[in-house]
């Protein structure tokens, strides 16, 4: 799909980020091809990794924007995200705590690049999506913090603990909506362009560990979940993927992942330059 084809979608056009943990970096070399390619949205919709490149991008946007972005991702380290306490998850173990790890260090991270932004202040209109733990409902925060939006988002279950808003008990997003497609159109857009992340490289032997197994089941899950979206968009809207290849990074890779951002950009580039062969879209889909 070249950019002249992409300026034709209807509009509004929405940006849609799904989760990946660290590969949301690949999202990042893909914003910076965008936003050189002239390709602006309407509306970002951002779940898990995919939130964090949403609310960065709606105050970087553009090509000085996107630069902006690449910075933050090369400069993430793993003990800014990930820090194991011994005596927490002992406590977690023993169902004293409801995750292994703590939040403090990733809500510093996110204050330190928000500050206190108001999500409906975006100067890109901004949902971030995350998942209602008690009715297992995909909810759009369209107000309030961005740091604590994001934060919600991004909390992976079990290792990281859930956040209250206004009264819900949530978690990542990716949980039921890692493509939420149905919260875009409801929120407007006529047309929206899905910015993948890769896919699990599947090639070679299976995990054998215990952790490493649930963590292969899960992203199998939401990925297979995900095709299945894509293959029945809601009525009306009309939706392009832009796709990843496989990698053997994981999501919890993170500090090793800013390799990705240039296989992202050189991949969209790609893409933008070559009509319709990596297009998924339709105006409208069956809805049973």
């Amino acid at each position: 799909m070249l950019p002249t084809e992409i300026a034709e979608l209807p509009r509004p056009l929405a940006f849609v980020l799904p989760g990946g943990g660290a590969l949301g970096a690949y999202q990042v070399g893909v914003l910076k091809a965008l936003a050189e390619a002239g390709v602006t949205p309407d509306l970002m919709v951002g779940v898990s990794a995919g939130a964090v490149n949403a609310a960065l991008y709606t105050w970087n946007h553009g090509a000085d924007g996107a630069h902006r972005m690449e910075a933050v991702w090369r400069g993430i380290r793993r003990r800014d995200l990930l820090r194991l306490h011994p005596g927490r998850l002992a406590m977690a173990f023993a169902g004293r705590h409801p995750s292994f790890l703590d939040n403090r260090h990733g809500h510093a991270f996110l204050r330190r690049n928000f500050g206190h932004r108001l999500v409906e202040d975006a100067p890109i209109r901004l949902a971030l999506v995350a998942t209602d733990l008690s009715t297992g409902e995909a909810v759009a925060l369209t107000s309030g913090s961005v740091a604590t939006a994001v934060l919600a988002s991004t909390a992976f279950p079990g290792v990281y603990p859930p956040v209250a808003i206004d009264g819900r008990m949530l978690i990542d997003g990716g949980v039921v909506a890692d493509i939420p497609l149905e919260i875009t159109a409801a929120l407007g857009a006529r047309s929206a362009l899905v910015l993948a992340v890769p896919p699990l490289a599947t090639v070679g032997d299976p995990p054998t560990r215990a952790i490493e197994i649930l963590f292969r089941a899960s992203t199998l899950g939401v990925e297979a979940h995900g095709r299945t979206i894509l293959r029945r968009p809601p009525p009306g809207l009309m939706v392009a993927e832009i796709s990843a290849p496989p990698s053997s990074l994981t999501t919890f890779d993170v500090g090793r992942s800013a390799g990705v951002i240039d296989i992202g950009y050189a991949a969209a580039a790609e893409w933008l330059a070559t009509a319709g062969t990596a297009r998924s879209a339709t105006e409208s889909a069956p809805s049973s």
